[in-house]
């Protein structure tokens, strides 16, 4: 009897097991991998970089515009040293509201993840308009891996 049960589990398992799919690194080709370098040259992304410096160097140095990002990383203590570290752009999107939604993830600690609302006030200048708090569903693990080239890019930072 038990042996029929393990058997029938089994059985039933199987073609759940089949539904997994491997994990695999991710491979982008020459032109997609020269479309998601541009998403560092942006001034969104440049400034961005630019406020994370000032955020870790001087602090009270942070634009009235872009304290209410700057008091939510205040309420994540980050350690200073990873918002000093290099950053992987994980997402570069348009916003509804304008501006460009600029997901970061720290090439060293790929646990820290920041969404970014970054907003172009001119040819020359942004602000960081916020830091969104979203729940982070990603499985580590899966991630390292399918973003493996990237996290450890030795010119693809911010």
């Amino acid at each position: 009897m038990n042996f029929k049960k393990i058997l029938l589990l089994s059985l039933f398992m199987l073609p759940l097991a089949s539904l997994a799919q491997e994990v695999k690194e991710l491979n982008l080709n020459k032109d997609q991998l020269a479309g998601y370098s541009k998403s560092y040259k942006t001034a969104e992304v440049i400034h961005l970089r630019k406020f994370l410096n000032r955020y870790v160097n001087t602090r009270t140095e942070i634009a009235a515009e872009e304290e209410n990002a700057a008091k939510i990383l205040d309420g994540l203590k980050i350690d200073k040293n990873i918002l000093k570290g290099k950053f992987m752009v994980y997402q570069y999107s348009n916003l509804v509201g304008g501006g460009k939604g600029v997901s970061i993830v720290s090439q060293d600690h790929p646990e820290v993840i920041l969404d970014f609302w970054v907003y172009k006030i001119d040819d020359k200048n942004c602000e960081v308009r916020d830091l969104l708090i979203q729940a982070d569903n990603r499985n580590l693990d899966s991630f390292k891996i399918v973003y493996r080239s990237y996290l450890h890019h030795k010119t693809l930072y911010m």
